[in-house]
């Protein structure tokens, strides 16, 4: 399975995660999965046009048995390159994973949770360059775990993780299953026996989880600052692929993983920080970047109508309720939503709710640091 085009991939597939601007390119082999994209399409989230390419290599894997894995997956690359290094070792006992794993990701997906596309071998690869273009925090070294847990089990029973548990093999063998089922209709052959006891079993497990979990998050609030664009929390959070395709494209790298343990289902995905930048009016990138569409294609034109949050000023600390001559905060919003009230001698800023979106820039403004950004609550930040 070592082609030589899968290692042509890899390299084009490191330098496109690269914190540089390719703009539509970057994290171009997330586009390419099928397996991604039949969980966004199941779960009816937005995709940006891009997400054609996966449409293209589904159709192509049903022609070709595995050749996402043998020309394109940088992954299964680095594990072939981890497995060279020792001697295989017996795991024939270990069952096949892969198929069942990819019709339990399938199904809890058409409930509208597709929490397995984290497993997605191309969302693990792209999620441990975070240590790049985040920083060495800790969410980002948490983010790399995965790849790196990828490669010590190939490392220690070589092949394993690509011949028996990846979900993206798996669902490229169910479409090898598929492609001769059809060619034995054809011929009038038998059409064998369908789904195996396990792999129905399997279905039917996701089908149940995917319930339970959209029934758990039912009316979530949301609590943490999400890109513009983003779904609303709890689909958000369930779609999302923790790739951080997102952070990579955003010019002011407000965009950072989330480690909170008090929320496990949000844990590692994008959350905005407004400490020292803000999210630019001009700007639609992580849109464009995102593979699931977790973030919502939107257009910069109508962004002034996603709400990140809400502005609110912490009057006791203003330099301008104290007397002192201030208006950055007023000046550094453009979409009008800040002013000053109160009188000629009472001053007072004031935010224009349905005009604020959240941008933060009025928070980065801020001399005295008392405008903070609250989470857009029921003006969830999502497709309209």
């Amino acid at each position: 399975m070592s082609h030589p085009a899968r290692w042509v991939s890899l390299g084009l597939a490191c330098v496109l995660a690269l914190p540089l601007p390719f703009g539509v390119l970057a994290g171009l082999h997330l586009r390419l999965s099928p397996f991604l994209l039949l969980q966004s399409l199941l779960s009816r989230a937005p995709l940006f046009p891009l997400a054609a390419l996966g449409g293209a290599v589904l159709l192509l894997i049903l022609w070709r048995e595995r050749w996402f894995c043998r020309n394109v997956c940088p992954t299964g690359a680095l594990c072939d390159a981890v497995s060279a290094c020792r001697k295989p070792r017996a795991w024939d006992t270990f069952p096949f994973v892969n198929k069942a794993l990819t019709l339990v990701a399938l199904a809890t997906a058409a409930c509208g949770a597709p929490v397995l596309a984290v497993l997605d071998p191309v969302a693990l690869f792209h999620s441990a360059w975070g240590l790049l273009h985040a920083g060495m925090t800790a969410a980002a070294w948490v983010a790399a775990l995965g790849l790196a847990a990828v490669l010590l089990l190939s490392l220690l029973f070589p092949r394993l993780w690509c011949l028996r548990l990846c979900p993206l093999g798996g669902l490229q063998l169910l479409a090898a299953d598929l492609r001769r089922a059809v060619t034995r209709a054809e011929a009038g052959a038998p059409g064998g026996d369908g789904l195996s006891r396990r792999q129905a079993l399997a279905a039917a497990s996701g089908l149940a989880v995917g319930l339970l979990l959209r029934r758990a998050v039912a009316g979530e609030v949301r609590t943490v600052l999400r890109p513009p664009g983003a779904l609303p929390e709890p689909r958000f959070t369930t779609t999302c692929c923790r790739c951080g395709n997102c952070a990579r494209a955003c010019p002011t790298r407000i965009i950072r993983p989330a480690l909170d343990a008090g929320d496990p289902l949000g844990l590692l995905a994008p959350r905005l920080d407004f400490s020292r930048a803000y999210c630019l009016p001009s700007c639609a990138a992580c849109g464009r970047a995102c593979p699931t569409g977790a973030i919502a294609p939107f257009t910069i034109a109508g962004k002034g109508h996603l709400a990140i949050g809400t502005a609110e000023v912490r009057l006791d600390g203003c330099l301008l309720v104290q007397g002192k001559e201030c208006d950055r905060c007023v000046a550094a919003c453009e979409f009008q939503a800040l002013g000053i009230g109160g009188g000629t001698f009472e001053p007072v800023p004031e935010v224009d709710v349905p005009r604020c979106v959240g941008c933060g820039a009025c928070a980065v403004a801020c001399p005295a640091g008392v405008i903070a950004i609250r989470p857009a609550g029921h003006r969830e930040g999502g497709a309209k």
